[in-house]
């Protein structure tokens, strides 16, 4: 089936993208990644935001560089385990209000380019924000109400960003966020499952901790987009075992954050291990600290999972600190927690 027909409103939630502060739409849709990206995390650290946004405006592509090279050198993490470096990318790629935004903000990372060719992280900075401006494009509704210059603008803007990556395929320094950005493309052009299954080994290669690569590859393989309906549980399953142990049990938490989400409803809770979540939630929270996404994250698996009992406890941590990225609206929370507290209540 084309990606064209597979685009449906429930997985593009695009319709803030241009508005808001950061880069939310195709993380937390389509690919995910960030979105489960800490999106609450990002709006926490906004002075070390506005400092790279101010950077690439200055072009002072050294200090870039040099600190994006540190992120990847030591995997520094923030609470909850995300990476520095996935959000690093993230304020990178802040949303710019208008097209000629995006044309000036296109602009300066083309200098990066050009200043630095041996720079990972230009390119990789510069193809992120194509593959943006690429469903900025086509918008938000279904794929029948896309105009014929939407989709060329897409296919235009995805095919700039894939060669950009292509064009750093086998640089000295290399960058785990390289492969996440090439799944991206992959999946908005419809690559087949060996193509996409090469890029993830790789990467996993590159990086074994880099967990978005696995959150990416598994968002790939639901059955709405290019999956069939065991395929991204198995996938899972099978990840978290080769790697063992806590490890495992971690990773298998951080991918279930993509598999039992909003906006899946028809994806199929067997074969995902309810167990094995909760306990590589407490795992992360143990190495890295509690998170606001995490703990909502388990809160809302806790009411596909029917477990009430766990729920309350996630939702007492949550308070008012709600997500947005987790449950969309206050209503919808609203209604959760509510269940969570009754008796034999199904919301």
């Amino acid at each position: 089936m084309s990606p064209h027909k597979r685009l449906t409103s429930q997985a593009l939630l695009l319709s803030a993208l241009v508005f808001a502060p950061i880069r939310l739409a195709f993380c937390q849709t389509a690919m995910e990644p960030a979105t489960t990206t800490d999106v609450e995390t990002i709006t926490h650290e906004s002075q070390w935001i506005h400092s790279i946004e101010s950077d690439l405006v200055a072009e002072k592509f050294d200090d870039l560089d040099r600190m994006a090279e540190d992120y990847r050198r030591s995997e520094a993490r923030l609470p909850g385990g995300t990476w520095r470096l996935r959000l690093f990318y993230e304020a990178l790629d802040t949303p710019q209000q208008t097209d000629k935004d995006t044309v000036d903000h296109l602009e300066h990372l083309h200098h990066w380019m050009a200043a630095r060719p041996e720079s990972i992280t230009a390119r990789v900075a510069l193809a992120t924000s194509l593959t943006r401006w690429a469903w900025v494009a086509r918008g938000n509704g279904l794929a029948k109400t896309v105009t014929p210059e939407g989709w060329q603008l897409f296919n235009e803007r995805i095919g700039e960003a894939k060669t950009v990556l292509e064009g750093s395929r086998d640089m000295r320094h290399m960058c785990p966020q390289w492969y996440s950005e090439m799944m991206t493309v992959g999946l908005a052009q419809g690559w087949n499952e060996r193509q996409v299954q090469e890029n993830f080994d790789r990467g996993v290669q590159f990086a074994p901790d880099y967990f978005y690569l696995y959150r990416q590859y598994a968002n790939y393989l639901l059955p709405k987009w290019y999956g069939k309906q065991a395929d991204a549980s198995n996938f899972a399953r099978s990840s978290a075992d080769r790697l063992g142990g806590d490890r495992g049990d971690m990773l298998y938490f951080q991918i279930s954050t993509v598999l039992v989400k909003r906006g899946n409803g028809s994806f199929s809770m067997e074969g995902i291990d309810w167990p094995r979540i909760q306990r590589g939630y407490q795992l992360v929270t143990s190495q890295f600290g509690p998170s606001r996404r995490n703990t909502n994250d388990l809160a809302f698996m806790a009411y596909k999972f029917n477990d009430p009992a766990v729920a309350r406890q996630q939702f007492a941590a949550i308070g008012d600190d709600w997500s947005l990225g987790v449950w969309r609206d206050r209503q919808f929370f609203d209604r959760i927690r509510d269940w969570s507290q009754a008796k034999n209540v199904w919301p």
